[in-house]
């Protein structure tokens, strides 16, 4: 078990902005949230997103366009995290550190959501035209049949360029009015509580911007959920033999 923090920048999450809505949910944004000499590591290694498979669909209340990438989400396929495995070391210390009870205990206190396990980890894309209008996530939406709801939902910039046209957005319930904008997209933690009222997303894209991104999410449950890694649970997964032959 991790026992120490190596990649997240603990001062700058201790300095976490954290605003209350006027519907009652917390949200804000922690700048430098990665160690300066780790981010730009990571940032050089986001995976190619020329792999990335198009999305362009109704989602919660609004269309969204982009790019997803590797993917690992909790109570889809038994936890499994084989995914993730084509990502560099780097990437894979980096999801490691954030599953830590440390580094989700941190994360908690210092924003004042209870949460003790990750939801999701994904990695996404976006470019000229994409856009994910003002929307509700399916953790709050009725009828939504996802096996873990997630508490705490960030989105985690790893662009080179600070400029943030393209930011997250947290909307009043009009859909229109913008409440906060993510202040920018270099290695900064954008996050907000889930909430019914919790509209949020990003404008149309123009052209030469981009998003590389990491969603990161959180959930509260009575047995802390872990993503399948063991060198066990790889030699025996599908999933893994199918990434490994292409079958």
């Amino acid at each position: 078990m991790q026992k120490s923090i190596s990649i997240l920048n603990t001062e700058s999450i201790s300095r976490a902005d954290v605003r209350i809505a006027p519907g009652g949910f917390r949200y804000g944004f922690i700048a430098n949230f990665i160690q300066e000499e780790k981010y730009e590591i990571l940032r050089h290694e986001f995976p190619d997103v020329n792999n990335f498979k198009l999305v362009d669909k109704m989602s919660g209340g609004g269309r969204k366009r982009f790019y997803v990438g590797p993917m690992y989400i909790a109570g889809k396929d038994d936890n499994c995290a084989c995914a993730m495995r084509g990502l560099s070391e780097h990437w894979n210390e980096f999801m490691k550190e954030c599953t830590s009870p440390i580094a989700i205990e941190l994360l908690a206190r210092h924003t004042g959501v209870a949460f003790n396990s990750l939801a999701n980890f994904g990695l996404t894309y976006g470019s000229a035209s994409c856009v994910q209008e003002p929307h509700i996530d399916g953790a709050v939406r009725e009828y939504d049949e996802s096996p873990v709801h997630s508490k705490w939902a960030t989105i985690v910039y790893f662009n080179e360029s600070p400029n943030n046209e393209a930011g997250t957005c947290v909307y009043l319930p009009d859909r229109t009015t913008v409440l906060f904008r993510a202040p920018s997209m270099r290695n900064g933690l954008f996050f907000f509580e889930q909430h019914p009222l919790a509209w949020h997303g990003f404008p149309e894209m123009k052209e030469g911007s981009e998003r590389r991104i990491l969603s990161l999410a959180y959930s509260n449950e009575a047995t802390p959920i872990l993503p399948k890694t063991s060198f066990f649970h790889q030699m025996s997964c599908k999933r893994n033999w199918k990434g490994i032959f292409g079958r």
